[in-house]
């Protein structure tokens, strides 16, 4: 990426129907998803009929009874999708799978609050909000893009109802509230159908498109990442 981020994160969401208490740190180590010693210094907060939550070294799981969610904040982000493909295609392969989606978040600092509140002028002009455009200008104190989220539709190669979202906005993460940007790239895939392999289907969809994914979600900040550096030079 053109500026380091000080927060890179993957999360891989499944939708269907699970069972969440199966999914504690026990099961995983027992199928040979994680080592025994990461297993047993995973950090449960809770194994409930309706929500499954732990952390363990490089991964949070989180699991309800209609999301299955795997993220990371570390490198290599190819381990979601490995773990991933083999929960649902090795050991629960009949799990009802309707959706899915890979979501980048990325949290980096500009050098000055004026830059971050120029990008948000780039991406959110004020012009067009006339005389209370004006008063939101001064340097930024009072007030200006919150956030903005752009939407693509119907992607070409890809079953209907899948969409891209793209939110843009000041980071409460990193730089004080003050000189932080966040960038979210939501890539949402839909079943093709339904039917006994629509979930296999899916997967296969998940095991090809998680790549290519993350390479676009990274293109989608680099582009934001260019419109700092352009004020910066």
């Amino acid at each position: 990426m053109r500026i380091a981020p000080e927060i890179d994160g993957v999360t891989a969401v499944m939708v269907g129907d699970f069972n969440p208490p199966i999914y504690t740190p026990a099961w995983f180590a027992l199928h040979g998803l994680l080592p025994e010693a990461v297993a047993e210094s995973a950090e449960l907060a809770v194994a409930h009929t309706e929500v499954t939550q732990f952390t363990a070294d490089w991964l949070s799981l989180e699991v309800t009874r209609d999301r299955y969610q795997v993220r990371t904040l570390q490198a290599p982000h190819i381990r979601v999708h490995d773990l991933i493909l083999r929960v649902f295609g090795e050991h629960m392969q009949h799990t009802p799978l309707r959706a899915f989606g890979i979501n980048r978040d990325v949290h980096f600092q500009v050098e000055s609050q004026v830059v971050r509140d120029n990008l948000g002028s780039i991406l959110a002009p004020t012009e067009p909000w006339g005389r209370w455009g004006r008063e939101l200008e001064v340097g930024g104190e009072h007030g200006g893009m919150r956030s903005l989220t752009m939407t693509q539709v119907n992607l070409e190669g890809r079953p209907r109802g899948g969409e891209i979202n793209v939110k843009v906005e000041p980071s409460i993460r990193v730089g004080n509230g003050r000189t932080g940007v966040f960038v979210g790239v939501n890539d949402h895939f839909v079943a093709d159908g339904t039917g006994l392999d629509a979930g296999e289907r899916l997967m296969a969809l998940f095991e090809d498109s998680f790549s290519v994914s993350l390479s676009r979600s990274e293109e989608l900040v680099d582009q934001v990442m260019s419109l700092v550096l352009e004020q910066e030079s």
